[in-house]
């Protein structure tokens, strides 16, 4: 299948506000850190300086660009599977994703982690990496991405070679911009609403390991996925076509509107009037506003503005599996050598995110040009 350029550079784009947004949580003004059980902060490092404008940032972002991701991640599956076959598709996948899931969790998250457990009371008893992987609950981090993408790939390959005549027809495109919105619209209240109702909504759970997930979002990500799998394959030039998806500006309006809205009902304040179900059936409702509309305006986005290759682009690109993998590293090896620093927050917001970014593209760059490239 072709390149699709727009889709590339939405997905690596989407990559570097991953390493902006870790970057960020040292700095938010709602982040702590727990001494006592490092594990159960908000964030490995958490700086004492403050900068209040990282919590809209932060706050946005986690409303939309993992579903976004999951999106994305699925509209190539289709013709993967019609091109490979079921078996073919999930043990190339297994390797794209299994391989560095396994080698970032064993190696890549306890070299992020250490500055945090350095921090901690449990340093003086020393013993890091027995408690890492055991009383620690081996915390997974980024990569969790990694084993969720490829069990929901493992449904498609199940489902295209158990019912291949239902599969076949999971492909079909609304037929107008607006068609898009509500179908997207729908699909994330159905798979938002009854979570956010029973479930608390930064709720994790784990299968064992580092096989972590959140659970309030599980469903919300499996459609996201399953919806990029539908437009995928042959229909995406005209399903996720510049025409189609030409209401972007103000889509990218309603999504900044949604999340205006979730800001100020997340406080609490505002739903005090009405009962705690239904403010959780509102705020679900407003997020799923958001996500939508937030992410088919980026999508409209690149797909109106990419219109040729850039060489750095290309390498951004090239790299941005591989960045995705190792930032978490750098991010919090600087933010943990900053801290003794008179910088502003704001500056070591800056300086944490853009060595975090050159030095994980750097080492994505050299790896893949090693035995690393087979699956990077």
């Amino acid at each position: 299948m072709k390149r699709d350029l727009a889709i590339d550079y939405l997905r690596s784009s989407i990559t570097v506000a991953v390493v902006a947004h870790h970057a960020a949580l040292a700095y938010n003004t709602f982040s702590h850190y727990d001494p006592v059980r490092y594990v159960r902060s908000t964030a490995p490092v958490v700086d004492a300086v403050r900068f209040a404008p990282l919590d809209y940032f932060v706050a946005w972002n986690d409303v939309f660009f993992m579903a976004l991701m999951f999106l994305l991640s699925g509209l190539f599956v289709a013709p993967a599977l019609a091109r490979k076959g079921s078996a073919r598709f999930f043990a190339d996948r297994a390797k794209r994703l299994g391989i560095p899931f396994a080698v970032a969790v064993t190696l890549v998250m306890p070299l992020a982690y250490y500055p945090s457990w350095h921090l901690s009371n449990d340093a003086a008893r020393g013993g890091f990496l027995r408690r890492f992987f055991t009383t620690d609950g081996w915390p997974v981090g980024p990569p969790w991405f990694l084993w969720l993408l490829l069990a929901f790939s493992a449904v498609a390959a199940l489902a295209s070679w158990l019912v291949p005549r239902s599969w076949a027809r999971l492909s079909c495109p609304p037929p107008t911009p607006w068609g898009l919105g509500l179908v997207f619209l729908a699909a994330s209240l159905v798979a938002t609403v009854p979570m956010r109702l029973f479930i608390p909504w930064y709720a994790w759970s784990r299968l064992g390991g580092p096989f972590a997930f959140q659970t309030t979002r599980l469903v919300l990500y499996l459609a996201w996925f399953l919806l990029g799998v539908s437009l995928g394959g042959e229909n995406l030039d005209s399903s996720l076509s510049a025409n189609n998806l030409r209401p972007w500006p103000l889509w990218l309006v309603l999504g900044l509107a949604g999340f205006v809205a979730h800001w100020l009902c997340s406080g609490g304040s505002v739903l005090r009037a009405v009962s705690p179900w239904a403010g959780r059936v509102i705020l679900a409702a407003i997020f799923s506003f958001c996500c939508t509309f937030t992410s088919l305006a980026l999508v409209g986005a690149f797909r109106a503005l990419v219109r040729f290759p850039r060489a750095w682009a290309d390498s951004l690109s090239e790299n941005a599996y591989g960045i995705y993998i190792v930032h978490y590293i750098f991010v919090i090896w600087m933010q943990f050598l900053l801290l003794p620093r008179s910088f502003s927050p704001a500056v070591k917001f800056a300086v944490t995110f853009t060595v975090a970014l050159g030095a994980s593209w750097f080492m994505t760059a050299a790896l893949r040009r090693t035995v690393a490239s087979r699956v990077l």
